[in-house]
């Protein structure tokens, strides 16, 4: 058996973004059973920017803001940025948030709901592909 470290690291990067994509799916289902549906606003885009694929790349989180059934506000930056941005200043948007943590929510749309699928597709690809891969290898090993 011929395993290098390549394909166990793309093994691994295969198993880490199924993963989070089924824990992405999980909090979606939850929050949409037992969470709040209320309108929200784009308060602002905040930038960051990082590394990736060896340039600087931009990355732009909206920062929502929303009246919970408390009538309390709250301001808070979504987990989930874009490049380019997905949402611009003012624009209004559906959230579904947490009654335990107001701070928990989501932005109910379709990339949202399409994110936790398209993270299990790419790491179910990669894993699929290393095993082929690997057998493949195998095979014209024995030759």
């Amino acid at each position: 058996m011929n395993v290098n470290y390549d394909e166990l690291i793309l093994l691994a990067g295969g198993a880490f973004l199924t993963v989070f994509g089924i824990g992405k799916l999980n909090e979606r289902e939850k929050l949409i059973k037992s969470g709040v549906k209320v309108e929200g606003v784009v308060f602002d885009i905040e930038t960051s920017w990082g590394t990736g694929s060896g340039a600087r790349s931009t990355m732009y989180y909206p920062i929502i803001r929303f009246v919970t059934a408390d009538k309390e506000w709250i301001t808070e930056k979504y987990d989930i940025g874009s490049s380019p941005a997905a949402y611009k200043v003012g624009d209004k948007v559906n959230v579904i948030y947490d009654k335990a943590d107001y701070k928990h929510f989501m932005i109910d749309d379709m990339k949202s709901a399409l994110l936790g699928p398209i993270f299990i597709g790419i790491g179910a690809t990669l894993i699929i592909g290393v095993i082929i891969y690997f057998f493949i290898n195998q095979y014209h090993s024995l030759r």
